[in-house]
């Protein structure tokens, strides 16, 4: 993957992912105040999965697609095995 992620927490479970690839840097607010409870535990309100996250969201769609903000429970709902596929990411 070329894409370079940045990670921070701007408020509790709201984190700013940075993606900067060669085409220049994309900006995404990543909800994960329900996380424990959306994935029954496997997932935390962190920056590890904030990052696994956005690297499954890349592996499907290119940076500059992703919505603006996205929140953890539309991910579960949007992508079968979304939270499993996560949890490996993040290893």
């Amino acid at each position: 993957m070329a894409e370079e992620i940045d990670v921070e927490m701007q408020d509790t479970g709201e984190f700013l992912a940075s993606i900067r690839s060669t085409t220049g840097t994309d900006e995404i607010v990543l909800m994960f105040d329900d996380a424990e409870e959306v994935s029954d535990g496997v997932l935390g309100n962190d920056e590890a999965s904030v990052r696994a996250t956005v690297e499954f969201l890349l592996s499907h769609q290119p940076p500059g697609d992703l919505p603006d903000r996205i929140d953890l429970v539309d991910i579960a709902a949007a992508y079968d095995g979304a939270v499993e596929s996560i949890r490996k990411l993040r290893g």
